[in-house]
């Protein structure tokens, strides 16, 4: 199976690095549009801004025309911010083969239209049949990478071609499991991140443990309801590693999440930690997630996660 990793980032530079070295017998390609990124990695092997030392094996192949290996893959792994999955879907529509796998580890819902990543392959990809996957957990970066033990939860639309999913992924470092409620699953990403904000925030305040795990437990309770105003299921399991493991792993350890929370309490309004972020080479997509159903949950009865949009979008004071 030819596997093609789509951008280089922090975790996806870690998906690499992973499955590469559990299958030494494997060619993987690696695309990414940033040019410093993939220049550095095609020629030094490691990452230039993240995990200094740790290095890429040979078996993957950095490529800087997507174009020229997209028909010979068999798997798409998606590990791209979700700003930016719509329009690369575009891009390579006309060019995927017959019954690829699109593996979706972009967490979260698209901020300008509310879809998750398998809305946007059906708009986008009509004619060509595909099967789609989702891998989703508590996979801090950093932890991934240094091989600590982790579990994911998985989706998959082809369940005859499950195995090739643990196949690649699971280790004796990485437990999968899998679940029926691929919708959620893509969800949780961008809603645990929403828990993260919060929790960074009143640890900012000083606050102890009992009150944040009080707020999250609050928001918790609420989290079915949110569900079901997005139109996805209500059933949740804090056992999913996508939610329950990714939820803690978010809120109380060194995530871009949490460390967003600290810096608005820190006196930073919302836009300037996102430059922060951004400085720092890093991603706040989820911010963006929050601002756009913000509506949603003001329109409705959501106490908790309204206090939580009020500390991230604060009325003005004439208002």
């Amino acid at each position: 199976m030819k596997t093609l990793i789509v951008w280089m980032w922090a975790f996806w530079f870690t998906i690499a690095h992973h499955i590469s070295h559990l299958h030494p017998e494997m060619i993987f390609f690696s695309y990414e549009r940033n040019e410093t990124i993939m220049k550095t990695v095609h020629n030094t092997r490691v990452h230039p801004y993240f995990f200094p030392g740790i290095a890429l094996p040979n078996n993957v192949h950095c490529i800087d025309d997507i174009l020229q290996i997209i028909k010979e893959v068999n798997m798409i792994i998606i590990a791209i911010p979700i700003p930016f999955v719509e329009d690369f879907i575009v891009s390579i529509a006309p060019h995927i083969q017959s019954g690829v796998i699109f593996l979706n580890c972009s967490k979260g819902i698209d901020s300008r239209t509310l879809h998750t990543v398998s809305d946007m392959l059906a708009e986008n990809i009509k004619e060509i049949p595909y099967s789609y996957a989702v891998l989703s957990g508590g996979m801090i970066a950093s932890e991934l990478i240094s091989g600590a033990p982790l579990g994911a939860t998985v989706w998959f639309s082809d369940s005859e071609k499950i195995t090739s999913i643990r196949n690649i992924f699971e280790s004796p470092k990485l437990a999968l499991s899998f679940t029926s409620e691929y919708k959620n699953i893509e969800l949780f990403g961008a809603i645990k991140n929403i828990f993260a904000l919060y929790t960074g925030y009143l640890e900012g305040k000083w606050l102890g443990m009992s009150t944040v795990g009080y707020a999250i437990s609050q928001l918790y309770r609420e989290l079915p309801e949110l569900l079901a105003l997005l139109g996805w299921s209500t059933e949740i399991h804090f056992s999913d590693f996508a939610l329950g493991g990714d939820l803690i792993a978010t809120c109380f350890w060194e995530s871009r999440n949490r460390y967003f929370g600290q810096l608005v309490w820190s006196g930073k309004t919302s836009l300037e930690a996102v430059e922060q972020l951004r400085w720092e080479k890093k991603h706040a997509e989820w911010y963006e997630t929050l601002r756009w159903i913000s509506a949603i949950i003001q329109k409705n009865d959501l106490v908790e996660f309204q206090k939580t949009v009020e500390v991230f979008f604060p009325k003005p004071m004439n208002s």
